[in-house]
């Protein structure tokens, strides 16, 4: 009998049925394993939920039905009469320890994506059909992606990173501040610098740069800087970057287009030291902020009003 044919609820409820009408199971044993799956399940709503609330004890049996679920598919390779045989000789609490073992992976490939998932992400009810195997398949995808954008993010920071580099969770932020970091690099190219962090007389050459060349030559500059640092980058680094569209460098490519405060746009999307960008801006807070607290700055300059 496999899994493909049992579809109607959760494979490891399925077995326990087909267990008990065929005397596979006795009766003592089914109470027995019973009792275990209210124990752990109280032992997962109280260590990750909460058991004052009648709602979080059955998240918790779900939680510990889905799990358990996830470790008997994977010891038992989908074949329900084995799977009778891996319960009554190992017991139910060896299927949840291969489930959360598989749970487990999930933060061994990336700490920060697991963090954002929930343990109720695996919970299943009685009647779910979902197929927890692919579940869990897919979340370890996206966890790779996930250690991956972080390894290359530290890897293209460790050349163009122009400030203290403090590591975000946030795989948004760590996209955003790689796009920038490229872009700069793309820059600096640009100027046929060989540095790899700006200063204020390569940013001013930039500049004029940018504001002096006809925009077509501009953009064949541009492609070839790119073909250039792609080249540069090793294999699995250029293969994740051009998976995930930061080596088409669209947005440099409509600001160099549209012509229209250029200066003003360009120091929007690269990596600029801290102190150049307070030159630039005048922002005595520190950084550049859009001009967000540029009335503050201005009032901060002023003598007290008496």
């Amino acid at each position: 009998m496999k899994i493909a044919e049992l579809r109607n609820h959760p494979f490891l409820l399925l077995v326990l049925k087909d267990g008990e009408s065929d005397g596979y199971f006795s009766p003592e044993f089914i109470a027995k394993l019973k009792q275990q799956l209210i124990d752990m399940s109280l032992r997962i709503a109280s260590d990750n939920l909460s058991i004052i609330y009648a709602d979080q004890i059955k998240k918790g049996c779900e939680i510990v039905l889905g799990i358990s679920n996830l470790g008997l598919l994977e010891l038992c390779d989908n074949d329900a009469d084995k799977a009778k045989e891996i319960i009554k000789t190992q017991g139910i609490v060896y299927c949840f320890r291969a489930g959360w073992a598989k749970y487990a992976q999930l933060k061994k490939v990336s700490p920060s994506f697991f963090e954002g998932i929930s343990i109720s992400t695996y919970a299943l009810a009685i009647n779910d059909t979902a197929d927890i195997s692919l579940m869990h398949a897919n979340l370890m995808k996206e966890s790779y992606k996930s250690a991956k954008l972080l390894d290359v993010y530290k890897s293209i920071a460790a050349n163009y990173s122009a400030n203290t580099l403090f590591i975000e969770n946030d795989e948004d932020i760590l996209t955003f501040e790689l796009q920038r970091f490229l872009n700069s690099a793309i820059a600096l190219l640009l100027i046929d610098s060989d540095k790899k962090v700006f200063t204020s007389s390569l940013y001013q050459a930039l500049n004029t740069y940018l504001i002096s060349i006809e925009k077509d030559v501009l953009l064949d500059k541009l492609q070839t800087c790119i073909v250039k640092l792609t080249e540069q980058l090793s294999i699995p680094t250029r293969n994740y970057l051009q998976e995930i569209e930061l080596l088409d460098f669209s947005e440099f490519k409509s600001i160099i287009k549209q012509q229209t405060d250029i200066t003003i746009f360009i120091q929007e999307i690269l990596e600029l030291p801290i102190t150049l960008s307070v030159e630039l801006n005048d922002d005595f807070e520190g950084g550049y902020d859009f001009h967000a607290d540029d009335e503050d700055d201005i009032a901060y300059l002023r003598p007290d009003e008496v």
